[in-house]
């Protein structure tokens, strides 16, 4: 049987050794990390409410009366 060579997936670094990752991977997972980030401070940011325009009909009204039901007066 002839010798095999291992298999390389990576090529060396300058070092000589196999990287631990391709930067290919390096720029995906950063990639992902800036859109997560971004997708949670969207949901989680809390935004000021716009300033509402009051008109006449959406003014506090006074309290409606309500007359007391007797106890002998059961619905």
């Amino acid at each position: 049987m002839a010798s095999m060579r291992p298999l390389l997936t990576t090529p060396p670094t300058r070092s000589g050794g196999p990287r631990r990752f391709p930067l290919r991977t390096i720029l995906l997972m950063v990639l992902a990390l800036l859109a997560f980030a971004r997708f949670w401070w969207i949901t989680h940011h809390d935004r000021p409410p716009p300033p509402r325009a009051v008109t006449g009909s959406q003014l506090p009204h006074a309290p409606i009366p309500v007359r007391p039901l007797a106890p002998g007066e059961q619905r």
